[in-house]
């Protein structure tokens, strides 16, 4: 899996995106001025991470097709206090099995609204999701 962002993040997207592919058991990829479609060939799952104005969306590549759509309207860095656990949680069982064939992804009790994921350096990363059902 290879997590990407737009052509020119900001810093922290950047560095959301490391600790995405992180925590998912990828590989980032800086995307510099490659074209979304030579990015999307590099691996059969492509995250896109990007912000749109006041939110953020994680796009999924299968193949090279857009699958799903992660919209987070906000999100916070914690301090993790417990031991690192891999992959996404969330709290939305809708959200959760749209996701559950491209990503390492589990159901937690974090709301249903929420998701969460460990990152490096003892970054926690808890998302705001935006219309989840």
């Amino acid at each position: 899996m290879e997590v990407t962002t737009s052509r020119k993040p900001a810093p922290f997207l950047r560095t959301f995106s490391k600790d995405l592919a992180f925590a998912l058991g990828g590989h980032y990829t800086p995307r510099g001025k490659s074209g979304l479609g030579e990015i999307t060939g590099i691996d059969s799952v492509v995250l896109v991470v990007s912000k749109q104005k006041h939110s953020y969306l994680i796009e999924i590549f299968e193949e090279g097709e857009p699958v799903e759509g992660l919209p987070v309207s906000n999100f916070q860095v914690v301090e993790r206090e417990d031991e690192i656990v891999r992959g996404l949680r969330v709290g939305n069982q809708t959200v959760y099995d749209n996701l559950k064939q491209y990503l390492n992804v589990s159901k937690a009790e974090c709301g249903d609204s929420t998701a969460v994921f460990d990152g490096a350096q003892r970054r926690q990363y808890v998302l705001t999701l935006k219309n989840a059902v």
